[in-house]
């Protein structure tokens, strides 16, 4: 029993330990701030910023995505290659302002901002766009290598509802090299409706293309929170 018990413990401060390893990753951003620089730990590269009104209250809110100087590495193998992947923490920081001038923390994603998983993988976050409508944007590319015959980029679009970022849109493109074939997604969660227009190219060169549209039913909307990563939510054929 005794063996158990030390066994047992080990594993629970082991946990622990490395949970504590993580968090120290991705420091717990201010609560408040007056400027942007207050908002941001010490060493962080700042990737993209908006600002704007994201809760239509008149007065102006921001978001930004940041990256730690700490440089994390990460083993890759497949079948051609084996190489070391240097990557660095990435977190997304939402504030809205206030009446005093202060900008107030609202939400912090440790996950959301992606990074590169493969050696010869382009970068795929793109920036981050408050839009006049106080809609949140999140643009995302993915180029897996120079060599691939295809690319995605990837559109999010959240809104302020419900005491929450809400997922109310998603965009993808898909691009073919060779064929020169385009698939567009347009996923609506408002209206419960999805487009895919299929672009073509014929022998003369000529561009044909074909438009289909399906319904769903979807009984609660995903927000930032609940999404929580990029490409792990399989929904209509899609990894949204």
């Amino acid at each position: 029993m005794r063996l158990k018990s030390a066994f047992f413990l080990r594993m629970v401060l082991g946990i622990h330990v490395l949970s504590a390893q993580v968090d120290s990753m991705y420091p717990e951003l201010p609560k408040s701030g007056k400027e942007m620089h207050d908002l941001i730990p010490d060493g962080w590269q700042v990737l993209s910023q908006a600002s704007g009104d994201l809760n239509r209250d008149g007065y102006v809110d921001l978001a930004f995505a940041i990256q730690s100087p700490v440089k994390k590495t990460i083993q890759y193998t497949d079948d051609i290659e084996n190489d070391t992947i240097v990557t660095s923490p990435r977190t997304l920081g939402i504030y809205f302002g206030k009446r005093n001038g202060k900008f107030k923390k609202v939400l912090q994603s440790n996950t959301l901002i992606i990074n590169r998983k493969t050696p010869a993988m382009d970068e795929p976050f793109k920036g981050v766009y408050i839009l006049p409508n106080g809609d949140l944007q999140l643009d995302f590319y993915i180029w897996p290598c120079r060599e691939c015959t295809s690319w995605t980029s990837h559109e999010y679009l959240f809104r302020y509802q419900n005491r929450a970022f809400e997922l109310i849109k998603y965009e993808e493109n898909v691009t073919q090299r060779v064929s020169g074939e385009d698939i567009h997604y347009s996923v609506d969660f408002l209206n419960g409706s999805m487009k895919t227009i299929t672009e073509t190219r014929t022998e003369d060169d000529e561009r044909e293309y074909l438009e289909e549209e399906v319904k769903f039913e979807l009984q609660q909307l995903k927000s930032i929170k609940t999404l929580v990563k990029p490409f792990e939510w399989e929904f209509q054929q899609l990894r949204i």
